[in-house]
């Protein structure tokens, strides 16, 4: 992903009669065996290694490409450098933007990405198919469910062999992986993302998504918010070129939870069988405006609110019920929601509303 927009090496362009040349800065065998196999592809010519600080072995030609393996990364870079990576390596974001923002290569899922880079070619923002379907869920209020919902209709889409991500748009929620039990588990959080200044590719951001089985998801933290804006434009463009299914979390209805739902190509409003959710409901309509929406009922109807009243009174068509066990705060708990998602009556549910999206056939 790049973490900033892409800056001109000062080293001389190729002309038509030489090879592009590449510099990386590793001590990683494997990881050079990968840029080679990427130079090869390019038609570039990988150089010898730098000499100490970085700098090419006395006498020799600057690069064209300089890529800085993050567990070599020491002091600034030059201008243009590619920040290579695994997946795993700790810090590899911070890193880039002590670095100023520099490119961020993540290999080997990134290879085609690096490929054009070394290229000469400016990569676009894709990296992906380019048509998977951003869907949103929205609590009417809060409690609702909203986030529980995102949750089981991104797993119920992962299970169904569909590349599928869960993205957390609840800034004040905490982050949505203490919900999964996976709070503890290394990977990509949004506060790693705030510092983006650039497009994001989606080649280099999918392969640094935490993981849950089949699942990949994007989540908050605890810690306290920034004052900057989430990239969330870009962020979700890029994984809805590398996803069939992103399913965002929109948190309780709001101002700033409209906005990011603007993003989306349908937003589910998920409202408590009572009279008050409704009512929130209807609200949440009007505050999402032109943005398609969908109502789901949710929970026990405990005051006789049935499809046909809620969907008068909100405007908004019911896209299916939700019905919640009793077990599912608890399993919300411990770390087990995704499993209680796949409960029969549950998986039926959440299947229904995929088929209501579009998502299942």
């Amino acid at each position: 992903m790049s973490t900033s927009a892409a800056t001109a090496s000062p080293s001389r362009p190729a002309g038509p009669d030489r090879a592009r040349t590449v510099r990386l800065t590793s001590d990683d065998e494997a990881l050079r065996g990968v840029v080679e196999h990427v130079c090869a592809a390019a038609g570039a010519r990988l150089l010898p290694a730098p000499g100490a600080g970085g700098a090419p072995p006395e006498g020799g030609p600057a690069a064209d490409l300089e890529l800085l393996d993050v567990r070599a990364a020491a002091g600034p870079a030059r201008p243009g450098t590619v920040l290579v990576g695994r997946s795993e390596d700790p810090g590899l974001w911070d890193r880039a933007a002590e670095l100023g923002g520099c490119p961020v290569a993540v290999l080997p899922e990134a290879a085609g990405w690096l490929a054009e880079r070394v290229a000469g070619a400016d990569p676009g923002s894709g990296g992906g198919p380019g048509g998977g379907r951003v869907l949103g869920v929205l609590g009417a209020v809060g409690g609702a469910g909203a986030s529980t919902l995102a949750c089981w209709l991104a797993d119920g889409a992962a299970g169904e062999a569909r590349p599928s991500v869960l993205v957390d748009a609840d800034r004040e929620g905490c982050g949505i992986d203490v919900l999964l039990g996976t709070e503890e588990q290394d990977g990509l959080r949004w506060p790693d993302l705030l510092r983006v200044a650039g497009p994001v590719h989606a080649e280099q951001l999918w392969p640094a998504l935490a993981r849950t089985g089949p699942l990949r998801w994007l989540s908050w933290d605890r810690s306290l918010p920034g004052d900057g804006p989430a990239p969330y434009p870009g962020v979700l463009e890029a994984l809805r070129r590398a996803a069939g299914l992103v399913v965002v979390d929109l948190g309780r209805c709001a101002p700033e939870a409209a906005a990011t739902a603007a993003l989306c190509d349908e937003v589910l409003v998920v409202a408590p069988r009572t009279v008050r959710g409704v009512l929130a409901a209807r609200r949440a309509a009007a505050l999402l405006g032109p943005v398609p929406a969908r109502l789901v009922p949710a929970g026990l109807d405990v005051a006789d609110v049935d499809d046909a009243f809620a969907a008068a009174t909100t405007g908004l068509a019911v896209a299916g019920p939700l019905r919640f066990a009793g077990s599912v705060p608890g399993a919300a708990e411990t770390g087990r929601l995704l499993e209680a998602g796949r409960a029969r009556r549950t998986a039926r549910d959440v299947a229904r509303l995929l088929r209501a999206a579009g998502v299942l056939a």
